[in-house]
């Protein structure tokens, strides 16, 4: 008899009366038998599961964005104990992090797998027909009304964790001119025992061909938006059409393959100049995208806003929330330093473990007057005087996007409890752009290009500039910094990794492992090692050289 051993941590997205118990306290272990698996309400357990594993501060509401900033060049070291006394994050930012097994990779690998596994055994219920529901008068009970909700939420969040997996562990698209390097240790069957763990890694190249398949099959499956007739209100927040297209999105985004990125970013935001997700205005784009709370219904209702896809926190009903977490941990500044401390910025012991470079200052190259994400997004305000320059090394800029100064409020704008937009709808404007922009329609990437633009604050440009693709690749790391995008950019555009200020780090340790020298694209410094762990239990699965 298969069993499913998984962990319910919260049941935030759960408004299922099954599910109830499991939404005041977290159990640590249920055992469940899958061939007793008969209901609706079964197969949405499950996908609480899957849910609330991968919004867990170690998955994708914390590693995945801190590693996709740690191994590039626009955050460096705040914190001196971050670096001197190396821990998970802290090895990755080193470019150290290759040797260790039970890391922050390790952790991501653990829930990212955990909700790979829960949507796998929905998948595997519904290919047995194991849910019959016969004569059910309550369409939320009926499987016959429920079955495509479900097996495309299972689909999405199955690519997701796949194609992360596959970005954090695979040598890059374009590695091998047949992309045949392994990729994730996650696969597609459901692991009951130590005895399924026997299977090959997956290739990039079919990593990848299995995620798009899941998404286009999601973009098919899944409602526009959540009908209050059909589903609870806690299912707000889930997957749907939208958010498999901006996943979609990203994968033919990380292949660089233009014509599909263009093809499914119409499809997301709508062709021409509408966009279904509409930017919110410079000026309230902190309160209304960074410090958002509970369940909203602006993701799967018509009245949308920029949020396309988020990992909701709720109060009072998330064992793990951003308190605390590694997210907070690394970009929030709590107390406003003293001057004897900022007497020499570079030996900070307090704080959090990053700030924003002076590389980034340099690429950002903001508008200081006008751009509405410099003054409302980055706090200058730390610095060793008040004359020191904007560029200055002495005047330091925190990211507000993950919460700011203080706990006493304990609420998003310190990030607690605060919700995580894994996709919001400029960068799919901007990712429409450069593929216009490559694919010589010059007005309309310049039309993109202009909507961010001046919901910055700053004026639209008349023209298409003769750099119109560095304008726009510009104006990506003035809107996407601190989500955890660099690296993946950088690779995607075969580009190397600068090693920014790593090189002002003492003996300049922070960039030793590369030689304080451009890593390339292809680098082994950017690509994880397998654990040793999954190594030992899995004799099929290959080690990354």
């Amino acid at each position: 008899m298969k069993k499913i051993h998984f962990l319910l941590f919260i049941a935030l997205l759960c408004g299922l009366t099954a599910c109830e118990k499991f939404i005041a306290e977290p159990t640590s272990s249920t055992l469940i038998s899958r061939e007793n698996l008969r209901t609706v309400e079964d197969l949405d357990i499950l996908m609480t599961g899957a849910y609330s594993g991968i919004a867990r501060e170690v998955a994708f509401s914390g590693n995945a964005v801190l590693i996709g900033d740690m191994f590039g060049d626009l955050v460096t070291v705040n914190n001196t104990n971050f670096r001197n006394n190396p821990g998970r994050l802290s090895r990755v930012y080193l470019w150290t992090h290759r040797e260790e097994d039970y890391g922050a990779q390790a952790e991501f690998l653990q829930w990212s797998t955990f909700g790979l596994n829960n949507a796998n055994n929905v998948l595997e219920v519904l290919r047995l027909n194991q849910v019959q529901t016969p004569g059910e008068a309550d369409p939320r009970r009926d499987i016959a009304r429920q079955r495509n909700r479900i097996e495309g939420e299972a689909r999405f969040v199955r690519a997701l964790c796949v194609f992360e997996q596959t970005r954090l562990l695979g040598y890059p698209w374009g590695f091998q001119p047949d992309n045949a390097q392994p990729g994730p240790i996650g696969n597609f069957q459901s692991l009951s025992t130590f005895g399924d763990l026997a299977y090959p890694r997956l290739s990039v190249k079919a990593a990848y061909d299995s995620v798009l398949y899941d998404l286009h099959r999601a973009e098919q499956l899944l409602p526009d938006a959540y009908d209050p007739a059909l589903h609870p209100v806690d299912f707000q927040p889930r997957g749907n059409k939208y958010a498999a297209l901006a996943l979609m999105a990203r994968v033919y985004w990380q292949q660089d393959n233009m014509d599909s990125v263009l093809a499914v970013t119409n499809r997301l935001l709508g062709a021409g100049s509408a966009n279904r997700f509409p930017l919110e205005p410079g000026a309230t784009l902190l309160r209304n995208v960074y410090q958002r709370a509970g369940i909203l219904p602006t993701t799967n209702a018509t009245n949308r806003s920029e949020v396309i896809f988020e990992l909701v926190h709720v109060v009072g009903r998330n064992p793990r929330t951003t308190n605390g977490a590694p997210i907070r941990a690394s970009y929030v500044l709590q107390t406003n330093y003293t001057a004897a401390q900022l007497a020499n910025v570079n030996n900070l012991n307090s704080g959090p473990n990053l700030r924003l470079s002076q590389r980034f200052k340099t690429l950002a190259n903001f508008d200081r007057q006008r751009d509405l994400r410099y003054r409302n997004l980055i706090d200058t305000s730390q610095a060793s005087n008040a004359n020191a320059a904007w560029d200055s090394p002495n005047r330091l800029w925190f990211t507000k996007k993950w919460g700011h100064l203080g706990t006493t409020n304990l609420g998003p704008a310190q990030g607690v409890n605060m919700n995580v937009s894994l996709f919001r709808s400029a960068e799919f404007v901007l990712m429409r752009a450069e593929a216009n922009a490559r694919k010589g329609n010059a007005a309309t990437a310049l039309a993109d290009l202009n909507a961010v633009r001046t919901r910055a604050g700053l004026p639209a440009l008349a023209a298409a500039p003769t750099d119109l693709l560095d304008q726009i690749r510009t104006e990506y790391v003035r809107e996407m910094y601190a989500e955890g995008t660099r690296v993946h950019d950088l690779k995607r555009r075969r580009a190397s990794v600068n090693p920014g200020d790593r090189t002002l780090s003492p003996n300049r340790a922070d960039c030793a492992a590369g030689g304080c020298n451009e890593v390339p694209w292809n680098s082994r410094l950017l690509v994880f090692l397998i654990p040793q762990t999954f190594l030992d239990r899995n004799p099929l699965a290959t080690q990354n050289d």
